[in-house]
């Protein structure tokens, strides 16, 4: 019995004390969002860019830009600021070694990166850990597409077996490069890489005067693909192959890279590197940023993609919206590094391959 009594006292005291914090509590000013309003209440927040001005991801950052600011806390002013180099790695080491880890820089982050530490080892350039970056969610999924000159020597990948192809890309290590070094080792292509250009549309105006042959477009989506479809109707451009792991229902006639594949082991390979169209055009902020802004940002991506502005502004841009939502491009993440290890070595031997 005097158990029984312990227990009802112990009960009616922590309920006592339950009820205590609530008074005081309701007493404290309130935390999170007031807090917030005003850390961010008249900074400016910078949206960091992998490329140069013009293409997908400068795009993407930038109506981004002009519609997030209103749904963080706060308010701030929102720039873009654009960070080209080694294929998306330059603004990607930065966001994670130098820019200040307190809400007031994030980026867009090129989809290869992520898995440049795991395809390259220590030959990457990457100086980050992806799995400790802050993900913020992604804007789109993408499918990937060779696009090579009507008046190239080759313009399939039975002629590119024989005959040698010089191929645009922004660096060494993003996935018009991988693609690339992929083809040439499975399906026996030889597609040269030429890996000096800052932007999409300045390789576009290379194949115009005659530079290049063609390229990988890693976004086959919004600019790129009105740009190529025009090219296509002008009789100046062709698709050549998919890089995707389902075939665009809309272009029955063109291969995919799969179609080319007969042992298993090689399909995982290109599953393991096509799987990371599907983080799209991802965005990330600082490591170890503080827990109620990382909250804030990515309640604000949320509110974004629902934004019927912002979805207008996608349309009339011709950037397409299918919003991948902050922890499934985690768990996507996270997927990459759990590969068997004979399928990851596999893979680095073939996207590192010159």
């Amino acid at each position: 019995m005097r158990t029984g009594g312990r227990l009802r006292f112990s009960s009616a005291l922590a309920w006592g004390i339950v009820a205590a914090g609530w008074l005081v509590a309701s007493l404290l000013p309130a935390p999170a969002q007031a807090d917030e309003s005003e850390f961010w209440r008249g900074k400016t927040v910078t949206i960091i860019a992998p490329t140069g001005p013009g293409g997908g991801y400068d795009g993407y950052a930038r109506m981004v830009a002009r519609h997030i600011g209103k749904y963080i806390p706060g308010q701030p002013t929102m720039v873009v600021q654009n960070m080209p180099g080694a294929g998306g790695m330059t603004a990607a080491n930065y966001v994670y070694n130098v820019a200040p880890q307190d809400g007031t820089v994030f980026a867009l982050l090129d989809r290869s990166t992520p898995t440049a530490p795991l395809l390259y080892g220590e030959d990457s350039k990457a100086r980050f850990d992806p799995l400790k970056l802050t993900w913020l969610g992604s804007l789109a999924r993408e499918a990937g597409m060779g696009v090579v000159s009507t008046r190239a020597p080759a313009q399939t990948i039975e002629e590119a077996r024989k005959t040698e192809l010089l191929f645009g890309s922004t660096g060494s290590q993003n996935d018009a490069a991988t693609y690339a070094r992929l083809i040439n080792e499975l399906l026996g292509t030889k597609i040269k890489i030429i890996p000096t250009y800052k932007a999409q549309p300045e390789i576009f105006l290379a194949i115009e005067r005659g530079e290049l042959h063609g390229l990988f477009v890693t976004g086959y989506s919004a600019n790129a693909r009105m740009y190529v479809e025009d090219q296509i109707a002008k009789g100046k451009m062709k698709l050549m192959v998919q890089m995707s792991l389902q075939k665009d229902p809309a272009l029955p006639d063109v291969p995919g890279v799969l179609d080319y594949v007969t042992k298993d082991q090689d399909r995982q390979v290109i599953e393991l590197l096509l799987s990371r169209l599907w983080l799209g055009r991802p965005f990330i902020a600082p490591p170890e940023l503080p827990p109620e802004r990382v909250s804030a940002l990515r309640a604000a991506f949320d509110k974004l993609v629902r934004d019927p502005e912002f979805l207008a502004d996608a349309k009339a841009s011709g950037l397409p919206v299918q919003p991948i939502a902050a922890q499934d491009a985690e768990d996507i993440i996270r997927r990459f590094y759990q590969y068997p290890k004979p399928v990851v070595e596999r893979t680095r031997s073939l996207v590192r391959a010159q």
